[in-house]
């Protein structure tokens, strides 16, 4: 189950990345904070292990999406 976490993580800090640096990042900071909210509470209704490995997946992505707000800080950041 946590693998699968992780497997999500990676494609969603792909995507989420590059739709960031196209839209923005703070709507994609918003968008994955959804994505986990949301599928985090279907896997606590999840009866069976395949569904809820697909559901963890999607927290995963979400979670790929929150790599997102360390470009924001760093903008922030001195130069020196």
């Amino acid at each position: 189950i946590t693998s699968s976490v992780f497997a999500g993580a990676m494609v969603g800090t792909i995507c989420l990345g590059n739709l960031g640096d196209k839209i923005g990042r703070r709507p994609v900071l918003f968008c994955a904070s959804f994505i986990i909210t949301f599928f985090g509470v279907v896997s606590a209704l999840c009866q069976s292990f395949v569904p809820l490995l697909l559901v963890r997946f999607m927290v995963g992505f979400g979670i790929g999406g929150l790599t997102v707000p360390f470009d924001i800080l760093a903008e922030f950041l001195p130069t020196e």
